[in-house]
């Protein structure tokens, strides 16, 4: 069991008001799960943001490894899921945990896919025998990775605490990196005009910088749909000054 879910034991009174006690179960192992697959993904990433930081091959390929573990969680969620909707008699309430129970599983499930590509960079590396600090760009990516792993911890402590107060951080950091990515890209092309660098390692920084930047794009989605299942508000279409009201008026 993931330390996050050592320290955020679900106990929701809003699950313990059926007169089914199975449906009950069902809806704290569904929860419960979702949470389990997140302590797995921000496991992955802080193992993908030490390989990046010191160009360790044998922690990236562990961080490959995770990634399978992650893939059968997503598909224990959809099972949870499934069977919940075809045995029981979910209310409106409850058919809304499922949905978000399912798109968060999807974006965590994305979400290590991206960071296997940050890792198979360090992998890449160690084959051509190059270090990663010496690359364009590689400053930005740290500095995506380590925001993307910051991100991941608040929507996961949000989710289990269903508390919204932290969410804003995330949205503004989420753009915040879109300029990070853009600002490394920049520096990558320098690069390849510079004639100093191999141009199989920029591609590959290229790679990695744009799988590092979508884990904080799912890590946002991740907060949007924390806010539907608490607030029964869609806000995936708003714009960020738009979300920063709404959320403001929450208080």
């Amino acid at each position: 069991m993931s330390r996050i879910v050592e320290d955020k034991i679900m106990e929701r009174t809003e699950f313990k008001s059926h007169i089914s006690e199975q449906l009950n179960r069902n809806l704290e192992d569904l929860f419960n799960q979702v949470l389990e697959m997140g302590g797995l993904v921000e496991r992955q990433l802080e193992d993908a943001v030490k390989a990046v930081q010191s160009g360790d091959v044998n922690l990236a390929k562990e961080v490959l490894q995770l990634d399978k573990v992650i893939n059968k969680e997503e598909m224990e969620i959809d099972r949870l899921c499934a069977r919940v909707l075809a045995r029981q008699q979910p209310t409106a309430s409850d058919l809304r945990l499922i949905i978000i129970a399912i798109r968060i599983a999807v974006d965590l499930e994305r979400m290590g896919d991206e960071v296997v590509k940050a890792a198979k960079f360090v992998i890449k590396m160690g084959e051509y025998d190059f270090n990663c600090l010496d690359l364009p760009g590689y400053n930005h990516l740290i500095e995506i990775t380590t925001c993307a792993n910051t991100m991941l911890k608040t929507v996961l402590n949000a989710f289990a605490r269903l508390d919204l107060s932290d969410l804003m951080s995330v949205i503004e950091d989420e753009e915040r990196m879109d300029d990070s990515l853009s600002a490394a890209t920049d520096e990558v092309l320098a690069g390849f005009k510079e004639n100093h660098f191999a141009p199989e390692c920029l591609l590959e920084m290229v790679y990695s910088l744009r799988a590092s930047e979508r884990v904080t794009d799912h890590a946002a989605n991740i907060a949007e749909s924390i806010i539907y299942l608490v607030e029964g508000r869609d806000v995936r279409n708003i714009d960020p000054e738009r979300l920063s009201e709404f959320l403001s008026n929450l208080d």
